[in-house]
């Protein structure tokens, strides 16, 4: 059972996401596929939203909820793949690694090179970027190493 299998099983009751829907509502804000599980004053968002500003507003908001001590943020923002937008690689003089997920902690799966372009897929919010490299490898890149073309 994957992550998000368990998140959808973690949400006991419909009034539960209600509430959550409600504080974001309040807040102007709406992510239709909203998903939350609260453990341990620990919640977990996913879902997807249009940009950054508005996954930060979402955190905001769902801050107040009752019981929430701590937020882990897996919203992502929508899918970019069709809108072919070029990035270039800004490393000081190595290649850029592509990790299997938002972080430094994930394994390296693939490579960009100094200077090379890639294009980005999806946007996500905690500074990375979902791209695809010119070999075709697909991953997670660090926003610092990345210029729109």
């Amino acid at each position: 059972m994957g992550l998000f299998d368990k998140l959808a099983k973690a949400i006991t009751t419909p009034a539960e996401k209600a509430n959550y829907n409600a504080l974001l509502s309040a807040a102007g804000i709406s992510i239709p596929n909203l998903g939350c599980s609260l453990e341990n004053g620990v919640l977990i968002i996913t879902g997807t939203v249009p940009d950054g500003p508005t996954a930060e507003a979402a955190i905001a908001a769902l801050r107040k909820a009752p019981g929430v001590i701590e937020i882990k943020n897996y919203l992502e923002v929508e899918d970019l793949s069709s809108k072919r937008i070029m990035m270039k690689v800004i490393t000081k003089s190595s290649n850029l690694n592509i990790r299997k997920g938002p972080g430094t902690n994930y394994e390296i799966v693939g490579k960009a090179a100094h200077h090379s372009t890639v294009q980005l897929l999806k946007k996500m919010y905690n500074g990375w970027y979902f791209i695809r490299s010119e070999q075709g490898v697909e991953g997670f890149c660090s926003t610092d190493y990345l210029q729109y073309l």
